[in-house]
């Protein structure tokens, strides 16, 4: 199992800090939407250019403009990138179509209804993010959603989770084998020492 640390609602010191923190531990850094939209790729990308070991995520949540935004966002050096599940099936594909072999186009399924979902569920590279929405004020139910989306979408290869995952719902995960990326946010970079909450993800899932 992967674990992608969530870098979200900071400045652009606190974001270097964290890679800094993160790189080469966590396998995918994520550049959150709130950073992406407060700073822009031009200010993130310096930061992102000094991750040597871990993988890069532009968490762009695209919803049109699929070939323009991907390109963009890859040449700014991300390793993976976000769509909206809720985005119309030609610009889910035009994304497809614009991530190469040894890049990832991450589908976000926050809010997706299952007709949606089974149009789209033919990807085979792409990792599907169950994607629980802290707005509704509700805690995750994480290894429910993974059970439930995999018996309703047995041939997705590739799911990730995200929302709300805490240790328990990470131990939880690993043991169910279902999830092959947990998406941690708030739980490291909210806690007083990240590296070593960090630390206590990885001894969970590895």
């Amino acid at each position: 199992m992967k674990i992608q640390v969530a870098i979200d609602r900071k400045s652009l010191e606190e974001a270097t800090h964290f890679v800094q923190l993160f790189d080469g531990r966590a396998d995918i850094i994520e550049f959150g939407t709130s950073l992406i939209k407060d700073f822009g790729l031009n200010d993130l990308q310096p930061i992102a250019n000094d991750i040597q070991a871990s993988q890069i995520l532009y968490d762009t949540k695209t919803v049109d403009e699929g070939q323009y935004e991907f390109k963009s966002g890859f040449n700014y050096g991300a390793n993976y990138l976000t769509v909206m599940g809720s985005a119309s099936p030609k610009t889910i594909q035009l994304c497809f179509d614009e991530t190469s072999s040894d890049q990832v186009m991450m589908i976000d399924l926050s809010d997706v209804s299952e007709d949606q979902i089974s149009q789209i569920d033919n990807l085979s590279s792409a990792i599907y993010l169950l994607h629980h929405n802290n707005d509704l004020g509700v805690p995750i139910q994480a290894t429910s959603m993974a059970s439930k989306f995999k018996e309703a979408h047995p041939n997705v290869r590739h799911i990730a989770i995200a929302g709300g995952i805490d240790l328990k719902a990470a131990e939880a995960l690993k043991e169910q084998g279902i999830v092959e990326v947990i998406v941690v946010g708030g739980s490291i970079t909210g806690d007083p020492n990240p590296k070593e909450q960090l630390e206590r993800f990885l001894h969970i899932i590895k």
